[in-house]
């Protein structure tokens, strides 16, 4: 677990879920980014980086939720901000569900998916990682050091694949995790959230080259959700925080700011 600290005046800490396959990791170029008035800490998921695994089935976004909650509990953090990433996005809005929470900001969340073209470009990624992963972790290292191996392997994620330079790690990292189970159920999952309190601050953030999580997934969100505020990182791939890590912890330093200043929420426009 990792945990990473700045000032702490009592302002609600931030707390950051990540998405399928990844792990803590993949927020460490953002919080380096955010200004440091907030105290963040990043979780690792069951699945991932030897957390052991929940049992998958529908009920695995819940169940994740749950055991966050806990884990809160025990660390003794009460009402957070908290951000998720896909699988973690829609994590944080089930935990918002159970437990009170101070706002909730979702990038790229699972959940809200118009079945399509989005299903289509999961399976070429499992695919993809089913083949590297076949190679010996120096071998895959050296394929992937090739942008077009990158294109090919991360093309449906990134909007910019041959620039990835964290490729190798967040390869492993989704090699490693039981991605392939997440991904099957939680790719069913739908967020049905009236539960959430109206009094709850919800940001959705979507990319504009999101393959995965497509844009278009707001129209049902503004639907289930219709007090939720929408943003749009321009530019960006399902794997935002690494398309754009600048423009991505921008958008967590806004919605942390205006918690904190406790501005009332406009109405929702256009993603």
């Amino acid at each position: 677990m990792a945990e990473a600290h700045w000032r702490a005046d009592g302002e609600p800490q931030l707390v950051l879920l990540h998405g399928a396959g990844l792990g803590r990791a993949s927020w460490d170029a953002v919080v380096d980014r955010i200004p440091g008035f907030v105290r963040a800490l990043a979780l690792d998921l069951p699945g991932h980086n030897g957390v052991p695994g929940v049992a998958y089935d529908h009920e695995v976004v819940p169940r994740i939720a749950e055991y966050v909650a806990e884990r809160l509990d025990a660390l003794g953090i009460h009402r957070p901000h908290v951000v998720g990433h896909a699988l973690g996005g829609a994590v944080a809005l089930e935990l918002a569900r159970r437990v009170p929470v101070a706002a909730v900001t979702a990038l790229c969340s699972a959940g809200f998916r118009a079945v399509g073209q989005a299903s289509v470009c999961v399976a070429k990624t499992r695919a993809m990682l089913r083949v590297v992963s076949a190679f010996a972790p120096r071998t895959r290292a050296r394929l992937l050091a090739k942008p077009w191996v990158r294109r090919l392997v991360l093309g449906n994620l990134s909007a910019r694949p041959s620039a990835l330079t964290t490729a190798v790690a967040d390869v492993a990292a989704m090699v490693a995790s039981d991605l392939r189970a997440l991904v099957r159920y939680a790719g069913r999952y739908r967020f049905r959230a009236s539960e959430v309190g109206d009094t709850t601050p919800v940001n959705l953030v979507w990319a504009a080259q999101d393959q995965v999580v497509p844009p278009a997934d707001a129209v049902r969100a503004r639907r289930v959700l219709p007090a939720a505020r929408h943003l749009v990182v321009p530019d960006s791939g399902h794997l935002v925080m690494r398309d754009d890590p600048g423009a991505t912890a921008a958008v967590i330093h806004a919605c942390h700011l205006r918690l904190l200043r406790g501005k009332p929420r406009p109405t929702a426009g256009p993603a």
